[in-house]
């Protein structure tokens, strides 16, 4: 029955319908049949409809004559169901039939249709009241696959107009496409070096590290036929797309003729989810699939599929073309030639005609524009309903899944969907269930469809959908997690993000280091349009994003054969393709999964090498000249969740899973055999591959205790498809093209005793072997501060911060052996701070009396003490490598961020790390946490040894000597004569503008300043103080008192001193009218306001011990905005003592605590300013 219509009471059955078969139907439908079936909700629906009546007549009179109660306020509706069609949409594990959960009395109000291809059914209802019914009856059923209620997304929408757009460098806003209505709220904050000693140990620094390692833009060109297109839309500024991606030189490797562009040349199809399209467009006309099994206005239903004339494409959209409508006609929603001006089936807002020319637009007809795959066919898919809407009409999920079953049926394997739902605003609580419902809906959609590609567009809402993941949330249908969903972001011409200003508020392109995968044009995109838009218009959005790339995977899925060689890993192919091809580009570093914009010659040439091959074309991180790594190891990196998986999606990064742990293994080869956590976690292992020969290589893997779907290996970005001989032995081939360093990450949901051995057969090699080919690599220079003036000398010494506790319980191995990685960041150690200037102790007694002083301890008795201990290597030249011997129960070591080795034992007194090769003339940071008993007799430390890749110094040989001659560390200064030097504060400041107290920081230290004063020096005589002979300056500004004639409201503002004392007790306070305030200590943020004068931290430590003629750097920055703060009030700092009104002390100057190097002192000066 064409669609597979079963109604009851809507639509009477076609002539040439089986009488014998309806008449089956009919008996199974009869309501004696059913009232048999199910006795007991038979008498339930007697009841209902008794109490109904009574209802009906009892309750108006009642009312009239007593008065009824208030009627009680309804709960909170998601958007995602005001409008929704009265539909569920449904699938059982067996035949059943979702009539069979209606109550037979209610029958005459329902009616469903069941899809072709998959065992989803949908069903409708007249009424609310009967739809919840029946709902409710579905989810108590046994064998329910899935079940949703419809809900609707929409396309992200605007008051403003792109066709404003002028220039190639504009980023405003389409009507159909972006959030006027985005506020600045979620824009990507700055990341503060200051408060962070170890920066891979993070789930998002792994993307970054490991993902999107390469820093540098890189495009790679493919030779380019001339195609000399005359299309005039291509001469303009917002052509810049066409070219960026490299359209030509995808048509080039395919052959396209340089002629007729347009001629078709495969069988893929590209079906558009939309909003319909012109189709008596000029420049689109040549580009639409055409039906087979149509013949064009013979006003019949050739194919028997329930639509006349469908010639291009139907509409699945209003209730005229719902087969599950009463008084519908689906028969004339076909889409052809001419059926819009009998159906009246057209595209009434534009958005799909402007998607259709990005695809298809045909190139060298003299007019217009020139689409993406003009030698493909897109199919026309209405699913919006503009009779709810008229301006942005939803797209309901029922009507998506009609869509893609009929696209699916007749082969389309490529669809773009650029819908979703506001990610600035629904995501609360209110909207939880129907997202989690949403998300689930999409994800059954695509898995159901596994041999199709869903290219969805990220929205434009200027939101980190990271932000939705951490908090267990899903934006629809972009962030659903199978392998044949590819989000897609958006760039502007300079290869930035998209992004603009709308009304004063922030629109753009939403972002995710770990849910969206790649970007494509957004901005400034001329294409075809409406008539009343002269036919072209100029548009802006990841709408168009999503269109172009789906263009791209059709033009890949030519390459590899057609969609009628797809199967269900054809979509991560394509995916891998189009992910690994794309131009790297240092803007999207951190803001996309792939940190690439899409390059369509690469991604067909890459294509076309697999199809001929077999072989994966596996991208290169880097070259072995170009690698220029600050520190290098042979090993492996391991990070670890711990959770419940409910799919193998792969991917622990939602609120779901927690972090756990994070370590580097020297593990030399590729065999999986030892694992520090077993059930109920997940694991991710990664590794940069050193090729020394270029060529075909031959993977194989051989597994136990772990089903082929529970673990994953991408290899050069690319997902490895496996050949599966059995569940346990699987194999695959690769090319490596050039001699380089390739990414490899393993990924599991592990158990205890699952093994994961992989093994290579290299380019040249006759047999499989497991190589010594896996390196952990760290290109990042040693951390710096912008504030730091690097004065010198540094002194060779350890910077040790600590807190203290009664026993190991928070360090036990069998308890949270991850702790110093959740815990790393130094602001959580403030007990108490020391120098000392060797940090190798031959026991726990040593370890105290160098921290306390002789026969010093932990306060209230306690033992333990746990912290890190900071210090940076001079810039040296290393003729080898260093092993480092990690002394001590509880140690993890780090240079410059990268986590080194770890040793987790209650029992083993010592470890030493594999051979770690370090820059030369680089003053390297180091970062050894510990935890140790301070009465032990066991020793506790960290010491080095020269070493080969082969060769490693035993702990116990002798080789390992105390590294304090090789120190010089920062944010310290031991200055030989202080005689001379200046004393107190140094102070500049800068105009900056309001947008500076999110950023919250002053500028790289040598910046000139417009403002220069320096304490107590230039002291206000309300504010001087004497101390003896000495006079000294408290710490409270106002800058209308310094400067009377500045007229500028907005300045950042940094004082620095070198301090031989701390904050007394660890606790410092401020109080800032408007803007932040931070205080440094030592490289350490200890202080931080943001603006309010209410919200503040204090982290510094509460005690130090320094050694003699020692300073450390003391910074306090902040943000005077205003002409209130300028004028009348102050910026005060408070330094932890009481007054002797019990009253925090305001900070002051001490001429014998405070220097500063000569060349800090300078004149009092000030430059006013107009404009910034």
């Amino acid at each position: 029955m064409g669609l597979g219509l079963l109604f009851k009471g809507s639509v009477a059955p076609a002539a040439e319908d089986d009488p014998e078969a309806l008449a089956e139907e009919h008996e199974r439908r009869g309501l004696t049949a059913w009232v048999k079936r199910n006795p007991a909700l038979s008498i339930a629906g007697i009841v209902l409809l008794v109490l109904g009546i009574i209802a009906a007549v009892v309750v108006p009179v009642t009312c009239s004559l007593h008065g009824c109660p208030p009627k009680q306020p309804e709960a909170a509706k998601s958007p995602l169901y005001d409008g929704a069609p009265l539909r569920l949409v449904a699938a059982f594990l067996d035949d059943k039939d979702v009539l069979d959960f209606v109550p037979a009395i209610l029958q005459q109000y329902t009616s469903r249709v069941k899809m072709e291809l998959s065992n989803l059914q949908i069903l409708e209802a007249l009424d609310e009241s009967v739809l919840e019914i029946v709902l409710a009856e579905v989810k108590k059923y046994s064998g329910l696959d899935f079940v949703v209620r419809d809900f609707i997304l929409r396309a992200p929408n605007s008051s403003t107009t792109a066709r404003a757009a002028k220039d190639s460098s504009s980023t405003a806003l389409d009507d159909a496409t972006a959030d006027s209505n985005s506020s600045s709220s979620s824009s990507s904050p700055p990341s503060d070096e200051s408060t962070s000693a170890t920066n891979n140990s993070s789930s998002s620094n792994l993307r970054r590290s490991r993902l999107q390692a390469t820093t540098t833009a890189t495009t790679t060109t493919t030779t380019t036929t001339n195609y000399s297109l005359n299309d005039p839309g291509l001469t303009l500024n917002s052509s810049w797309w066409f070219t960026r991606i490299n359209v030509t030189g995808a048509w080039s490797q395919l052959g396209l003729s340089t002629s007729a562009p347009q001629t078709r040349t495969s069988d893929v199809v590209i079906a558009v989810t939309d909003s319909g399209a012109l189709v008596t467009h000029p420049d689109l006309t040549s580009s639409w699939w055409v039906n087979p099994g149509e013949t064009d206005g013979d006003l019949r239903d050739n194919d028997g599929n329930g639509f006349i004339d469908d010639v291009y494409g139907a509409c699945f959209s209003t209730k005229q073309c719902s087969p599950t409508y009463t008084g519908s006609n689906v028969s004339r929603c076909g889409i052809g030639p001419s059926t819009a001006a009998w159906n009246g089936v057209t595209d009434k807002i534009g958005h799909g005609t402007k998607i259709a020319g990005l695809i298809g637009a045909r190139p060298k007809n003299g007019i217009g524009v020139a689409g993406v795959a003009p030698n493909l066919r897109q199919m026309i898919l209405k699913v919006t309903d503009e009779t709810i809407d008229p301006a942005n009409p939803p797209y309901a999920y029922s009507d998506v899944v009609r869509a893609v079953d009929y696209a699916y049926g007749k082969g389309a394997r490529i669809f773009s969907m650029s819908f979703g739902n506001d990610a600035k605003y629904s995501m609360n609580l209110v909207n939880k269930p129907a997202l989690d419902a949403a998300a689930s809906a999409y994800r059954n959609l695509f898995n159901r469809y596994n041999n199709a590609l869903f290219v969805a567009a990220a929205g434009n809402e200027w939101t980190n959908l990271d932000s939705w993941r951490a908090a267990n949330y899903t934006y629809s249908p972009c962030m659903v997690d199978t392998p044949n969903t590819l989000c897609v972001g958006g760039t502007a011409a300079p290869d930035a993000l998209f992004y603009s200003l709308v009304l004063g508020q922030q629109v753009g392109t939403n972002w995710g280091p770990t849910t969206v995968d790649l970007a494509a044009p957004a901005a400034n995109i001329y294409t075809t349009d409406l008539s009343y838009s002269n036919y072209y218009s100029t548009v802006n959005g990841t709408s168009f994003s999503a269109p172009i790339t789906a263009a791209v995977a059709g033009l890949v899925l030519a390459a590899l054969g057609g969609q009628s060689r797809a199967t269900s890993t054809t979509p991560l192919q394509i995916k891998n393709i189009l992910l690994s091809s794309g131009d790297t580009v240092p803007a999207l570093q951190g803001m996309f999964r792939s940190a690439r914009r899409l390059n369509a010659g690469n991604a067909v040439a890459a294509a076309l090498t697999l199809a001929a091959t077999n072989r994966t074309v596996l991208k290169m991180d880097r070259t072995v000249s170009s690698l220029n790594a600050s520190v290098a190891l042979q090993g492996w990196e391991y990070y670890w969740w711990s959770g419940t998986a409910s799919d193998a999606s792969f991917d622990a990064f939602g609120s779901d899973w927690t972090f756990i742990d994070y370590y580097v293994r020297g593990q030399l080869n590729s065999n999986f055999n030892v694992f520090r956590y077993g059930s109920q976690t997940f694991t991710l292992a990664t590794a940069l591959v050193r090729i020394d020969t270029p060529g075909v290589v031959s993977l194989q893997a051989r597994t136990s205790a772990i089903d082929p779907t529970r673990w994953q290996l991408s290899l050069g970005e690319n997902v490895m498809l496996w050949k599966w001989a059995n569940s346990s032995f699987g194999s695959v081939d690769v090319l490596f093209p050039s001699a380089g360093y390739y990414n490899m990450t393993l990924r599991l949901y592990c158990e205890y005793g699952t093994t994961i051995n992989l093994l290579w057969q290299l380019p040249g090699a006759s047999s499989f072997t497991s190589p010594s080919i896996f390196w952990v690599v760290h290109e990042d220079p040693p951390s710096s501060r912008y504030y730091d003036p690097g004065v010198t000398p540094r002194p060779a010494l350890w910077h040790v911060v600590w807190n203290e506790a009664s026993d190991f319980d928070d360090f036990s191995a069998s308890g949270n052996r991850g702790y110093f990685v959740l815990n790393s960041n130094p602001q959580l150690y403030r007990d108490a701070q020391a120098t000392v200037t060797d940090f190798s102790f031959t026991t726990g007694t040593d370890l105290r009396n160098a921290l306390y002083g002789t026969n010093g301890a932990p306060s209230n008795n306690q033992t333990v003490v746990y912290g890190y201990a900071r210090a940076n290597l001079r810039p040296l030249n290393f003729s080898s490598g260093i092993s480092f011997r990690m002394q001590g129960p509880h140690t993890r070591l780090y240079i410059n961020g990268q986590g080194i080795f770890d040793l987790q034992s209650d029992s083993q007194l010592q470890t030493v790390t594999p051979c770690v090769t370090l820059r030369n003339g680089t003053a390297h940071e180091i970062y050894f946490y510990f935890a140790a008993r301070v009465n032990s007799s066991n020793p506790v430390g960290l010491t080095w040894a020269s070493c080969t890749a082969s060769s490693v110094p035993s702990g116990n040989s002798g080789a390992y000597a105390s590294m304090t001659s090789s120190l010089a560390t920062n944010f310290f200064w031991q200055p030989t004569n202080i005689t001379s030097l200046p004393r107190g504060f140094r102070c500049d400041a800068w105009p900056a503008n309001l947008t500076v107290s999110a950023v919250g920081t002053t500028p790289q230290y040598g910046t000139p300043a417009k403002l220069t004063w320096m304490y107590p020096r230039d002291c206000p005589a309300a504010n001087r103080v004497t101390s003896g002979s000495v006079s000294e300056c408290r710490m409270a500004t106002v800058l209308q008192t310094l400067f009377p004639n500045i007229t500028w409201n907005v300045w950042s503002i940094r004082c620095f001193t070198y301090y031989a004392a701390s904050i007394s007790g660890g606790k410092s306070r401020a109080q800032n009218l408007g803007g932040p305030v931070f205080q440094h200590l030592a490289g350490v943020r200890v202080y931080e306001q943001w603006g309010d004068g209410l919200s503040f931290a204090s982290m510094a430590p509460a005690k130090t011990r320094f050694g003699s003629v020692l300073y450390q750097l003391y910074v306090i920055e902040w943000v005077a905005m205003g002409q209130m703060w300028n004028r009348l009030a102050g910026q005060t700092v408070w330094d932890g003592t009481l007054d002797a009104g019990n009253s925090s002390s305001i900070l002051t100057t001490n001429s014998n605590a405070m220097i500063l190097p000569a060349a800090a002192l300078a004149p009092m000066s000030w430059q006013d300013v107009t404009s910034v």
